[in-house]
């Protein structure tokens, strides 16, 4: 991929592993759209955790609205940008 096509791409965000859960909750709670049907309980905490524990890796695409990415690599020729915990400030 040229240079040129990775910059016309929007960048893919992807969620720190030290995330708190009040973060991550709320990210996927305005993100994240929902088609209806049956919905796993605890879905989200099962995500949370291997996100901390390093087994998967997570992210948003603004070219994929309404939906969270999940794998073991992200997408190829994107520039990444990482959410964190926004700090309290002093």
């Amino acid at each position: 991929m040229t240079p040129a096509l990775k910059l016309d791409k929007p960048p893919v965000y992807v969620l720190h592993h030290r995330m708190l859960w009040r973060t991550f909750k709320s990210l996927q709670g305005e993100l994240v759209k929902h088609d209806g049907g049956p919905a796993p309980v605890h879905i989200d905490k099962v995500l949370w955790h291997m996100l901390r524990d390093r087994q998967i890796l997570c992210w948003f695409d603004p070219l994929n609205e309404g939906d969270m990415g999940l794998g073991s690599a992200l997408p190829k020729g994107r520039k990444v940008e990482v959410l964190t915990t926004p700090k309290k400030p002093k």
